[in-house]
């Protein structure tokens, strides 16, 4: 049987490759288009500044994301496993989708011509948020049993 969370852990291994490949790509082709060295300094701090908010921001939004999927009403004659599938997919796709802009912004100073030491913190960054906003099995239970109780009563 395949696992309720299969498409979830799925993005997040996506993410996780994207995130190696941006990596590798620099490494191995380093293609950069230099840029002033105050416009740099602008765009690594405004990047390190939106990373540092982007963080904690994804937490929330997971949050409000997973109360939402718990009280949102299910549609009439709504397969329930399916619908709680689709709505955590929707969840964890969000969080991976705010680390990958993270991972972007390393790519993205880097090709402007920053070293490998920004890319490297804003990647791991985004690496960390990927570690934390993982699909967890927990999360996906406790809207399912939420639905349940709702139908039992």
């Amino acid at each position: 049987m395949k696992s309720p969370i299969f498409l979830p852990w799925f993005i997040t291994s996506f993410v996780v490759a994207m995130l190696s490949l941006s990596i590798a790509f620099a490494h191995f082709y380093h293609w950069q288009n230099l840029l002033a060295e105050d416009a740099r300094l602008f765009w690594r701090t405004l990047f390190y500044i939106l990373s540092i908010l982007i963080l904690p921001l994804t937490n929330l939004l997971r949050h409000v994301f997973i109360r939402l999927n718990q009280t949102m009403p299910l549609l009439k004659n709504a397969n329930l496993e399916r619908v709680v599938k689709m709505r955590y997919t929707l969840t964890v796709g969000v969080s991976m989708l705010m680390m990958l802009v993270i991972g972007c912004f390393g790519a993205t100073i880097f090709y402007v011509g920053d070293g490998f030491r920004t890319l490297y913190i804003l990647t791991w960054i985004a690496g960390l948020g990927v570690f934390l906003y993982r699909p967890k099995f927990n999360e996906y239970q406790q809207i399912l049993d939420s639905f349940r109780e709702i139908e039992n009563d």
